[in-house]
């Protein structure tokens, strides 16, 4: 019997959400001056040092959010955006996720994140 992956989808959760990842070189420039850090600084009041706890909460609040929009980039994989409302200790904001699938069985990797208005 051939079992097919889960094929990212508008109005579904990332699928494998749970197993979802970001590399610390990825958080590290989400979070600095020359990327999203002013806003991230400007919202929630974090800094690179607080990478780990943004990425927990951005892996949590992620599971069960539908994906908005979907943008293939053959034949490199989909590009997939949930927006999602993000608690970080008192603060709560939209925040704009982005997310790669290089092929339909990966675990999703976070493109970036940053708090929308």
């Amino acid at each position: 019997m051939s079992t097919t992956a889960p094929i990212p989808t508008v109005g579904k959760p990332l699928p494998r959400a749970a197993e979802a990842y970001a590399t610390p070189e990825k958080l590290d420039w989400m979070l600095a001056a020359h990327g999203h850090g002013p806003e991230w600084a400007r919202v929630f009041h974090v800094t690179p040092d607080d990478a780990g706890r943004a990425w927990s909460a951005i892996a949590q609040t992620i599971l069960g959010v539908p994906i908005v929009s979907i943008r293939d980039a053959s034949p490199y994989g989909v590009s997939c955006e949930v927006r999602i409302v993000l608690v970080l200790g008192t603060r709560t904001a939209p925040v704009l996720s982005a997310w790669h699938y290089t092929q339909p069985d990966d675990t999703p990797r976070l493109v970036t994140a940053f708090p929308t208005p």
